[in-house]
Parts: C-alpha cells; sequence; structure tokens
C-alpha cells in the first residue's frame, strides 16, 4: 500500500578523494587524526568529544582509505623516535611556512 517507506535507499557515498599512500603513510595520517583527537576539538551533534576510532572512520570515508587497527596506528605514532613523533606534522608546518615566505609575508 505504502511502497516507498518500505524500499532500501542505497545511502552508502564515496568520496572522489583519495589519501595518496605514496606521499601521506597510513601512519602519517594517524599522525594527523590523534592530533585533532587530543585536542578535543571535534564534538559530536550531541556536544560530546568524538571518539578516536569514530574520528578515523570519517577521514577513512572523506579519503577512501582503510587503517585495519586504529589504536594499533595510534600506538605506532605514540611509540615513534621523539624526533621522528610528529615527523609529518612538523613537514606541513615547513610547507606552510615555505608558502608564506614565498608570497612574501613576514616571518
Amino acid at each position: 500500500m505504502y511502497p516507498k517507506f518500505f524500499s532500501v535507499r542505497n545511502n552508502v557515498s564515496t568520496s572522489d578523494l583519495y589519501l595518496d599512500t605514496d606521499v601521506i603513510s597510513y601512519v602519517d595520517i594517524m599522525e594527523v587524526i590523534a592530533g585533532l583527537f587530543y585536542v578535543e576539538g571535534i564534538k559530536t551533534v550531541d556536544g560530546k568529544v568524538v571518539s578516536l576510532n569514530r574520528l578515523t572512520k570519517r577521514f577513512e570515508h572523506f579519503l577512501n582509505f582503510r587503517i585495519s587497527d586504529v589504536y594499533k596506528k595510534e600506538e605506532e605514532v605514540l611509540q615513534r623516535l621523539p624526533a621522528k613523533r610528529i615527523g609529518f606534522l612538523d613537514r606541513l608546518k615547513s610547507l606552510i611556512h615555505k608558502k608564506s615566505n614565498d608570497k612574501g609575508y613576514k616571518p
């Protein structure tokens, strides 16, 4: 009688963006995700701090990749040697400074 209420919709949307693992490794992207998680600045609709697993799942969906064990990857970030622990974030920082300097902004 009301078939539209029983139809199955395919709500699976895929992103047109992809993580280039030749440039950014899974541990590198986990470094970014972990940093965002630790700062507690990303919240759910009800105001709670998002879980590391949920935040990672959103990044996976957004950039079409999969991390098999989120907490193991987080540990890989934390266990890096101190000089390399935030290597990817340092690389991002350097690139932003370089772009700013290239555009003539004062350091």
